[in-house]
């Protein structure tokens, strides 16, 4: 922003002509009482002057009238004429009478000399209060001028600002416009990126597509061979009727057919066969639990206690049956984003946006540890099913935390290669599963904190949520922002059923060939890996 200054001399020159119309007028106000003052000393000199003369004057006469008075005497102490006496007696009178008016005179002037003494004292008053206005009117300019000063250094110091905030002005706009290329060059590189993620996408569908088309070639070419081995099974009746009573059990292709294998955007899924379970279709109660919405909520492990968290900061405990709340928890700082209860209930770890958890003895209400040590907000906790005294969280830190939860430290610091949306406990101790930002599942094992397993291309968007099965701790159930539910079979688990129905297979097909058996374990080991 630039701001527009006056010219100094041009500014100096205003305020000048401002000073002398200023003292123009107050000038012109006492004028007419110095001419005044003036007129009357003027007259005060005359006055003494003519003073002057009737002094002489009457001096003179007095002078005279004595030079008469002894004429007189000694004319009256000689033998003087008669007529000169009368003479010298009326030129007395005469002088008296003409000293008469000199005294007259004298008495006006004194008078007058009195009035002009007064005016001069008036006029002197008047002077003094017009020197002391003149004073204060110096006073006043000076300020102006002092003032002036100021307002000129103020206007080089504004001009000098002024320049400064032009070059740093000039200085940002060049800065932007290497912003601006670094951002042109970066959005470039980033088309570039995408473009080629894109690409590679597409090949990996491709691929995966590919890994579909022979896995289901070599389902083709395992029931085929099944058919075969149990055509040779009938034509053995007696022999093989322990044979055939074998294949009506659930081999390879049963254990295999409760698999659905099909290919999608993210390149298949493998799903496992689940009871069919029958799905509410409306809420039995509803319960209003916290201020500004509900974020979590978690059961205990008999099931008889829920603890939810909200963003009124609170954790509150239900009764599930009832749906009366049994109790609130005090002391998060901020938002809940999840609660879990420990294997033995008697505590419960709640997890927010104030980079920390708490842990909480449920039977006091009373806060038993504060566990920091994450550098952002804490989006999942859960405790482990077989000990108490652990329990996992993961923030967006890209970091997990293992827990010791008696004494109340982290035991172990895993860093992720993307933020960690969910982390859960499996029924081994050792092994945690968690969900990405990057779509991507993972397990981890805790004892080294190295990553044992990990799932790619289950969902498109980021995983939301994780859950492990309770039944038997094998089932991991994962979720994404899309609402796409898919459920991946442990490693163990698959390879167990694989191996047992290979054992089957291989019982019946005594005489299969070693390199059909291999097209066979590739086979299912591809279905296993989509």
């Amino acid at each position: 922003m630039e701001i527009a200054m006056p010219n100094g001399t041009s500014f100096m020159f205003d305020i000048h002509k401002q000073l002398v119309a200023r003292n123009a007028v107050e000038v012109h106000a006492f004028a007419e009482i110095t001419s005044d003052y003036q007129r009357c000393l003027d007259q005060l000199r005359d006055l003494r002057v003519r003073n002057a003369q009737l002094d002489k004057e009457a001096a003179e006469l007095r002078r005279e009238s004595v030079e008469l008075s002894h004429a007189a005497q000694e004319a009256r102490n000689g033998v003087a004429n008669s007529q000169e006496v009368a003479d010298m007696r009326a030129e007395v009178s005469k002088l008296k009478d003409e000293l008469a008016p000199v005294y007259k005179d004298k008495a006006r002037l004194t008078e007058e000399l009195m009035q002009c003494r007064e005016s001069l004292a008036r006029v002197r008053d008047i002077n003094e209060k017009h020197s002391q206005a003149l004073d204060e009117a110096t006073g006043r300019i000076r300020d102006l001028q002092s003032r002036n000063k100021e307002l000129s250094q103020q206007v080089d110091n504004e001009r000098a600002t002024q320049a400064v905030a032009a070059s740093e002005l000039e200085t940002s706009r060049h800065e932007r416009a290497e912003a601006e290329q670094k951002l042109n060059k970066l959005t470039a590189d980033n088309d570039e990126l995408v473009q080629r993620l894109v690409e590679m996408k597409a090949t990996e569908v491709e691929r995966m597509n590919e890994v579909n088309r022979t896995c289901d070639e070599m389902l083709k070419s395992a029931r085929s061979m099944e058919r075969q081995a149990a055509q040779q099974a009938q034509q053995s009746a007696n022999s093989m009727r322990h044979t055939s009573s074998i294949l009506r059990t659930p081999s390879l292709s049963g254990a295999l057919r409760g698999m659905r294998i099909r290919g999608a955007e993210t390149g298949g899924e493998v799903a496992a066969p689940a009871a069919a379970t029958p799905v509410p279709e409306k809420a039995t109660k509803s319960v209003p639990a916290h201020d500004g919405g509900c974020f979590t909520c978690a059961f205990d492990r008999s099931g008889s206690h829920m603890a939810t968290g909200g963003a009124d900061k609170v954790v509150k405990l239900w009764d599930p049956a009832t749906g009366a709340n049994t109790g609130s928890l005090r002391g998060m700082l901020d938002t809940i984003l999840e609660v879990s209860f420990t294997a033995d209930q008697k505590h419960l770890l709640a997890a927010g946006g104030d980079q920390a958890l708490r842990m909480w003895d449920i039977t006091s209400g009373r806060v038993r540890h504060t566990l920091t040590g994450h550098t952002g907000k804490v989006s999942s906790v859960d405790c482990s099913p077989s000990s108490s005294l652990r329990a996992v969280s993961s923030g967006t830190d890209r970091t997990i935390k293992v827990w010791d939860l008696n004494k109340g430290y982290c035991l172990r610091t895993i860093m992720c290669h993307s933020s960690c949306n969910s982390v859960r406990c499996t029924r081994d101790e050792h092994l945690i599963c968690s969900g990405h930002f990057d779509g991507t599942l993972r397990f981890w094992d805790i004892r080294n904190g190295k990553m044992a397993n990990e799932v790619t291309g289950l969902h498109t968007q980021q995983i939301c949520s994780v859950q492990i099965g309770t039944r038997d701790g094998n089932n991991a159930l994962s979720m994404r922002v899309c609402q796409t539910v898919h459920v991946c079979f442990a490693v163990l688990l698959m390879l167990s059923v694989l191996l047992l129905s290979l054992f089957f297979l291989l019982d019946i097909l005594g005489s299969l060939h070693m390199h059909s058996w291999l097209a066979l374990h590739l086979a299912v080991d591809t279905s296993l890996a989509c």
